[in-house]
């Protein structure tokens, strides 16, 4: 029998939506808006319709902007990116997948220095004297391996939880019908892991696309700039263009909102069933 909600449960829900509208919506209108101003009309920052809809022509701008750096920024991120969740989401999984299936003090000890990790803060100087040893500072390689290694530990720990909730007979009826360890893995497992590596890849693809500080520490001085450093090039000391600059966040939202968009319905599903075990 379904109960009826009360009144209570009505007005909390409203409010909420208002809440949300409030802190989300008006922000999202506020740039697309001002996105569609002329320079002189977007610097006045209001949350007013243009007299003059100029949307196309920020656009254009910012494409050619100094001869389409911003172009080579937005593949590099989408290089950064992509490269980062595929090597992310193969180590983690893997890692994952032998931390639970294998019991022993070799598991318990490499269970307690992953969940260091998710405490440890990254530490800049070493980091970068290490990508100098091996010869990666500076470079797109030794971002991604950067951010690996920063968001190895949480994603391992979701996959972990998320395998915990899959039956062990699985794999022994496997390994009866002959399958190694990585057929096992690759053939089996992984793809059972959809909605957990949805979840992985939706969260950690945005922080790593969305990344500021780590492509300023490590691509410092390269030519391998990402996006969201040349967007910080529509700023300056005295002014801010800010007609080109949110026209820029347009374009820079648009991957992640796809993303969102693509892959949303396996996210809570993935969360849910990971939290059942761990």
């Amino acid at each position: 029998m379904v109960k009826k909600r009360s009144v209570w449960s009505k007005l909390g829900e409203a409010l909420a939506l208002l809440v949300t509208i409030g802190t989300h919506w008006v922000v999202f209108y506020f740039i697309l808006i001002n996105a569609c101003k002329t320079k002189a009309e977007a610097a006045r920052l209001s949350l007013t319709l243009p007299t003059e809809w100029n949307l196309f022509e920020n656009l254009s701008y910012v494409w050619n902007y100094n001869n389409h750096v911003f172009l080579r920024a937005f593949l590099n991120s989408v290089i950064i990116t992509v490269s980062t969740i595929v090597i992310l989401v193969l180590v983690s999984s893997m890692t994952a997948f032998v931390m639970q299936r294998r019991g022993g003090r070799l598991t318990q000890a490499s269970d307690k220095i992953v969940l260091a990790g998710l405490v440890a803060p990254l530490s800049i100087i070493p980091t970068y004297w290490m990508l100098s040893q091996l010869h990666l500072a500076n470079t797109i390689p030794g971002l991604v391996l950067v951010e690996v290694a920063i968001m190895f530990p949480f994603s391992t720990m979701l996959y972990k939880g998320y395998i915990a909730s899959l039956p062990r007979e699985i794999d022994e009826a496997a390994i009866v019908d002959g399958c190694g360890p990585w057929r096992l893995f690759f053939r089996i497992e992984l793809s059972l892991l959809k909605p957990i590596t949805a979840t992985v890849v939706i969260l950690r693809s945005t922080v790593v696309y969305n990344d500021f500080i780590n492509p300023m520490y490590f691509l410092s001085g390269s030519k391998s700039t990402t996006v969201q450093l040349c967007i910080y090039t529509f700023q300056s000391a005295f002014s801010t263009d800010w007609g080109h600059l949110f026209a820029a966040i347009v374009i820079v939202s648009l991957p992640p909102v796809i993303l969102f968009l693509a892959l949303n319905k396996k996210i809570m599903e993935g969360v849910t069933m990971g939290a059942v075990k761990g």
